[in-house]
């Protein structure tokens, strides 16, 4: 795993036969229970891609080190399909689920510093592993800061990426000439037909410009979906980056609050407003068992070939917990590996907390990945906002005509 890739400074150029037409990705196989199929052993599997780390930026946020980033190992290609051949063969031996559907949710790190060449080498393997013909339902989703990339990139999330990608927007926690490249490439992309959704850390930076403000820029640009997470503590930004950037989940509550009336009011006026990701969670999850809020769909795959989910430690210091290792271990023993079912286990009992535990949102709630609460301030899974959320929505019946476009 420590072999160097060299990555060509100039792609080569794309044929159609790199570019092949798929379905919308909202396009979504009828036969997919998302109810039911809430787990990886279900037969949905949020694979989230790591096959490097490398990123040129640094961003506060940011739960790599510089070296990380800058030096990371890289997964081959050979080896990616090694690790996708060991997924296939796990399924392929259970005849009980018809259909399966693979989200391949291209992280990092930035994932666009890998090249188009090994991306389109990677999409047309990974499509031969899990072919429609044995009942598989594959959709990439790149998660890129657009900041990189040139213009091929639009190309393969026309066609990989079924018209879409996702692109990350913190406000000016990342400058201005960031914001200033960003929003050029955002039209740009919009432009051009694609469907964009954006993903930001609520900090400091975002809420000095105030939830309307933000709500108003994104609806301007024409994005689709937007989604806002909370501000994490980890080993890379504990102490000054945190402190600095970090609002308390209150106050992340209370943007969220503020941003959602201010949706309402959008669209009841009449205007094109994007779905809000938390605000279709919360909503589209009180049909769902306590297994569908437990990270029991994703695993991310580390460029050493480790399957790894976020856990915390001293309270909600995160870190990566390993299940195993691809490359050593089958996809099965992954699954049933002591680590992973002890995981799994600390989720279904909501990590023990006894304000989780009798909650009547912790089915449905925004914590992510279950962790101890901080004391004095609103849960992680957003209680405030969750509960303002589905009283307002019981009256407004806003959604009750939408379809929220998230799997």
């Amino acid at each position: 795993m420590n072999q160097i890739v060299h990555f060509h400074k100039k792609p080569t150029p794309l044929s159609d036969a790199d570019l092949p037409a798929q379905p919308d990705y909202k396009a979504i196989p009828k036969d997919f229970d998302i109810i039911k199929q809430n787990s990886i052993e279900q037969g949905y599997f949020v694979f989230t891609m790591m096959p490097s780390l490398r990123c040129s930026l640094n961003c506060p946020h940011c739960y790599l080190t510089t070296d990380q980033r800058r030096n990371s190992p890289i997964m081959t290609v050979d080896q990616l399909e090694v690790a996708c051949l060991k997924v296939a063969d796990y399924y392929n031996k259970k005849d009980d689920i018809k259909r399966k559907v693979i989200v391949f949710y291209w992280y990092g790190g930035e994932p666009t510093e890998m090249g188009v060449d090994y991306m389109i080498d990677a999409f047309k393997r990974i499509e031969k592993v899990f072919p429609e013909s044995k009942g598989y339902y594959v959709r990439h989703e790149v998660l890129t800061s657009l900041i990189k990339i040139n213009d091929s990139w639009f190309d393969i999330f026309k066609t990989w990426g079924r018209g879409h990608f996702q692109t990350s927007f913190d406000g000016l926690m990342r400058g201005k000439s960031y914001v200033k490249l960003w929003d050029k490439r955002v039209r740009q992309a919009i432009d051009l037909g694609l469907s964009v959704s954006t993903i930001s850390v609520v900090n400091n930076k975002l809420m000095e410009d105030g939830p309307k403000a933000i709500l108003d820029y994104l609806c301007d640009l024409g994005v689709d979906e937007i989604s806002f997470l909370p501000f994490m503590l980890n080993e890379n930004n504990e102490g000054d980056k945190y402190e600095k950037y970090a609002p308390p989940m209150s106050g992340y509550s209370d943007f969220m609050i503020e941003l959602t009336d201010y949706w309402y009011e959008k669209k009841k006026n009449g205007e094109k407003v994007p779905y809000i990701g938390q605000m279709s969670y919360i909503l589209s999850r009180q049909k769902t068992s306590a297994s569908a809020n437990i990270a029991g769909q994703t695993m991310f795959l580390l460029p050493e070939g480790d399957f790894v989910l976020p856990d915390y430690r001293n309270g909600y210091l995160e870190y990566m917990k390993p299940f195993g290792n691809i490359f050593t271990d089958s996809f099965s023993d992954i699954l049933s590996s002591p680590s992973r079912r002890d995981y799994l286990r600390k989720q279904y009992m909501r990590n023990g907390n006894s304000d989780c535990a009798g909650c009547e949102h912790k089915n449905h709630c925004i914590m992510e990945f279950w962790k101890e609460n901080r004391v004095g301030d609103d849960c992680f899974g957003a209680k405030k906002y969750t509960s303002w959320l589905i009283k307002k929505e019981h009256g407004e019946n806003a959604l009750s005509y939408d379809k929220p476009m998230m799997l």
